[in-house]
């Protein structure tokens, strides 16, 4: 790296009519966002469910506020994408919804009831998920889309989730997971404080005049309309996992410092695949690592069903989650920069996260809560199973090896 280089890196200029041939990449601090976002994801996927049955909510009740969760995440990155043309940059996009996020947050002290606790949620919700998709946008718009240069912004946010889990789960064996909201709270002040950080003149809105292809039309062609539905799916197998893993666990008598430890073991194994996977796409077609990813997503929830009271059975599905969430966002991105080109890559990515992680997500939460203390709590991942079974089947079918793709 040269002089200009290392200027423009810690200043976080790469305006491109400056630094055309050689424009640098805000290395530092687009990962610090994602560290310190998926640090705030690390607090709530292993540990809100916990926090919730900590203040007396049923089965029930946790399944529904964490699908009211998901379902804002439908409705919220496309709304902040169709206001996109509003803003000058999506940084200041980030920057206002970091602030809501905080402030909505902050109610969460006095939220004591069913309904409050679903009205906290669901407002904090509805900014924090405008966040990812702008920037995953402005990632992939400094990297020229370069999938092994995403991975090494993307990992640093695995690494948040792993610290915060592990640092988190010794924490909750001293001190009430009452505490959680005050450590998700730390988090939101540091995301809001690093988007002020990056200059925001070096991400504006681009218009791509060649690109004359209409959302509408991109949306009935059947990859794509598979590539959504695959999405949708593989997230509803996901629900009893990010909804009741934790509590199963603990079920089962894992310690709060072994739950941490596993949820990090899934991290872990999707930061080895992250490190390596530019090296690894040529192996197969996108289809073929969806493919794949799918069967070891089924083969993973069947074995949290049948061995639960075994660490090792348990580190092994924690592993699996290299691919089921790992090498299938690696090569969701890859997608959504394919299908959805040029000026449209906003709302692609709005439409992937909101589909995937919010419709999907909602789904695959309320189904695990009507259905956790209806059929066994191990019966649920099996569901959770067919699920991933029904997202192979839609792979196979939907998503064809294509010209360009490796």
């Amino acid at each position: 790296m040269n002089a200009t280089h290392r200027v423009a890196f810690f200043l976080d200029d790469i305006n491109p009519e400056i630094t055309s041939l050689q424009p640098a990449i805000p290395y530092k601090r687009l990962s610090l966002f994602y560290i310190l976002y998926f640090a705030l994801l690390g607090c709530i996927a292993p540990f809100w469910g916990l926090f919730l049955q900590h203040k007396s909510f049923s089965a029930e009740d946790i399944g529904l506020l964490m699908a009211c969760f998901g379902l804002v995440r439908i409705l919220a990155p496309n709304m902040w994408a169709a206001l996109g043309h509003r803003f000058t940059s999506p940084l200041h996009m980030v920057r206002l919804a970091g602030a809501l996020t905080l402030v909505c947050f902050a109610l969460i002290f006095w939220a004591d009831s069913l309904l409050l606790m679903g009205l906290v949620m669901v407002s904090y919700g509805f900014f924090w998920a405008a966040m990812l998709p702008q920037y995953e946008a402005i990632t992939m718009q400094a990297l020229k889309n370069k999938v092994e240069e995403y991975s090494r912004i993307r990992v640093w946010g695995s690494l948040g989730f792993i610290f915060i889990v592990l640092v988190a789960g010794a924490l909750f064996d001293f001190i009430s997971v009452a505490w959680l909201p005050v450590l998700m709270l730390v988090l939101m002040v540091g995301i809001f404080i690093n988007s002020w950080c990056i200059r925001s003149a070096s991400f504006r809105v681009r218009e791509n005049t060649e690109n004359s292809q209409s959302l509408k039309k991109i949306l009935l062609k059947k990859p794509v309309m598979a590539f959504l539905l695959m999405s949708i799916l593989l997230q509803i197998s996901h629900g009893p996992f990010y909804t009741f893993f934790s509590i199963y666990l603990e079920e089962n008598r894992y310690s709060s410092s072994e739950i941490g430890i596993l949820w990090s073991v899934g991290v872990a194994a999707e930061v080895l695949l992250f490190w390596q996977f530019g090296k690894m796409m040529s192996w197969l077609s996108w289809s073929g690592w969806c493919l794949l990813s799918f069967a070891l997503t089924a083969l993973r929830w069947l074995i949290v069903s049948a061995w639960a009271d075994s660490l090792l059975w348990m580190f092994v599905a924690q592993c699996m989650h290299a691919f089921s969430f790992g090498a299938m966002h690696i090569i969701a991105m890859q997608y959504v920069q394919s299908f959805f080109p040029g000026k449209l890559q906003g709302q692609g990515q709005a439409l992937y996260s909101s589909l995937g992680f919010g419709l999907g997500g909602a789904i695959g939460a309320y189904l695990s809560g009507q259905l956790w203390d209806t059929v066994g709590h191990a019966n649920v991942f099996i569901f959770a199973s067919l699920a991933a079974v029904a997202g192979f089947i839609v792979t196979l079918k939907g998503l064809k090896p294509v010209a360009g793709q490796r």
